[in-house]
């Protein structure tokens, strides 16, 4: 191993093979590279012993571990999180920071009881909590004085860091690409129980009365329906046996989960995607691109997502006194084969 403190940046991108902008970018956690290229300039500056500056910086804080405290149910129900908590990890590792991974129960006594047994655990450390959307507990984690960030989760109050997808534009986005295709009939399928898909369904409001059109009573409430997102097939079927979806010629979905249960629902009535129906979702889970048809979408790098969180939270064990960042990031629009112009044969 070199001397870490003549490292430059040029050592390490010719030592990974790329270019100094792609080992600036890699290095700052910019997005813009491939995994492959990242994965050679953090094994690059690992052995050139670059990563040990960041190391020491955060032992001379005096935090050398952190615990990653997830809802059981978020990360065993979606397929979202996963790759969230894979760039945790991994860029955790690069600064030097170790990781314990919680699963709790958010619900009345029973989550704050856990939140505060890790939050009371003097090997704890700095908290790093994904999907967090519970006021309170927010609340307990930010009264406790700890370093911590959020990921997917916002602390209103301002105290905490946090990074998160900026769903507004996401559900904006989303239905901008309906309505560019002629659609104007457009039911949003979704669960408003949390904070991410509020703002998910905000953004559809706002561009559908951007368009002169009227936004109220276009939203399928799977909650109201008894339905949980896993189930919007059955809550799609429901939907038009009521005559629900009698001049709808769209969908947008809060999730690509939401929209695979959508689509599923209308070819089991006999509908043909799109000829019939429109589908767009958000995420881009891994399946969104083997779905049938191929699924258009909206995707969120999720594992760059987790990797802005875990800069955050170093940031903030190095610096306790730095303002409180709240960081959007953006999405992109994956187009496949759900949207096409809306059908003229009439009502379905």
């Amino acid at each position: 191993m070199s001397d870490s403190s003549t490292t430059t940046l040029r050592d390490i991108a010719d030592a990974a093979g790329v270019s100094l902008a792609a080992a600036s970018k890699v290095l700052n956690n910019r997005g813009g590279v491939s995994e492959e290229n990242r994965q050679r300039v953090m094994a690059a500056a690992d052995r050139l012993g670059y990563q040990a500056r960041a190391t020491k910086a955060i032992q001379r804080a005096g935090i050398s571990s952190a615990t990653l405290v997830i809802p059981a149910a978020y990360y065993s129900d979606s397929l979202f999180y996963e790759d969230i908590i894979k760039g945790v990890l991994e860029e955790c590792a690069a600064g030097g920071l170790s990781v314990e991974v919680r699963l709790f129960t958010p619900s009345a006594e029973g989550g704050q009881a856990e939140i505060d047994d890790i939050l009371a655990d003097p090997e704890g450390g700095a908290i790093i909590a994904i999907g967090l959307d519970d006021t309170r507990l927010v609340g307990r984690i930010a009264d406790a004085g700890v370093p911590a960030v959020l990921i997917n989760g916002m602390d209103r109050t301002m105290r905490l860091d946090c990074v998160l997808p900026d769903n507004w534009s996401a559900g904006w986005m989303a239905t901008q690409q309906l309505l560019h295709a002629g659609h104007r009939n457009i039911l949003h399928v979704t669960r408003p129980h949390r904070l991410t898909m509020q703002r998910r369904m905000d953004g559809f409001a706002t561009a559908m009365t951007e368009a002169g059109l009227d936004p109220t009573g276009q939203v399928l409430d799977l909650g109201e329906s008894g339905f949980a997102e896993t189930e919007s097939r059955a809550a799609i079927i429901a939907a038009h046996r009521a005559g629900r979806l009698a001049d709808v010629t769209g969908f947008f979905c809060s999730s690509d989960m939401v929209a695979f249960g959508v689509m599923q629902g209308l070819q089991s009535l006999g509908f043909a995607l799109p000829e019939d129906f429109s589908v767009i979702g958000i995420d881009d889970v891994t399946l969104a691109g083997s779905s049938r048809p191929p699924l258009t979408t909206m995707r969120i790098d999720r594992a760059e997502l987790g990797r802005a969180g875990a800069q955050l939270l170093l940031a903030r064990i190095t610096n306790a006194a730095r303002g409180t960042v709240r960081m959007n990031m953006g999405v992109e629009v994956i187009t496949r084969a759900t949207i096409a112009a809306p059908r003229t044969t009439g009502k379905p």
